[in-house]
């Protein structure tokens, strides 16, 4: 009976720390969240992502070699614009010249006509 529990104890002593090895390791290189495609190809990729605040963001995708930007917050999300190439990076001087209360504006009636039961309010309101 005690050269089995002894057997049983090594045993543990050996699988644990081999567990805990292969778990980190799957965590640390992200292997748990990657899905694997055949020849390697992917065919959606996280161009850039831009936080708006806590829970809002703007996302630029590639899909398929169109550029999808995204708007998206714990509500859902919606579709700002598809282009066929990659915009240019914006300068300073441009985001300095962006009127940032009438672009949210549109981009809040844009939401709300796909989403009418959106609860996206507007501070003006």
């Amino acid at each position: 009976m005690d050269a089995e529990i002894l057997k049983a104890a090594v045993r543990i002593i050996i699988a644990l720390p081999l567990v805990a090895a292969l778990a980190y390791f799957l965590i640390r290189h992200g292997l748990a969240r990657r899905t694997f495609l055949p020849g390697g190809r992917r065919r959606m990729r996280l161009v850039e992502q831009i936080p708006l605040g806590p829970k809002t963001s703007l996302s630029l995708v590639e899909v398929g070699g169109r550029y999808i930007l995204l708007a998206h917050s714990e509500n859902g999300f919606c579709v700002v614009r598809e282009m066929d190439e990659l915009p240019g990076p914006v300068t300073q001087r441009e985001l300095e010249a962006v009127n940032w209360k009438d672009l949210l504006g549109n981009l809040r009636k844009t939401y709300r006509k796909r989403n009418p039961e959106s609860r996206i309010q507007n501070p003006e309101e």
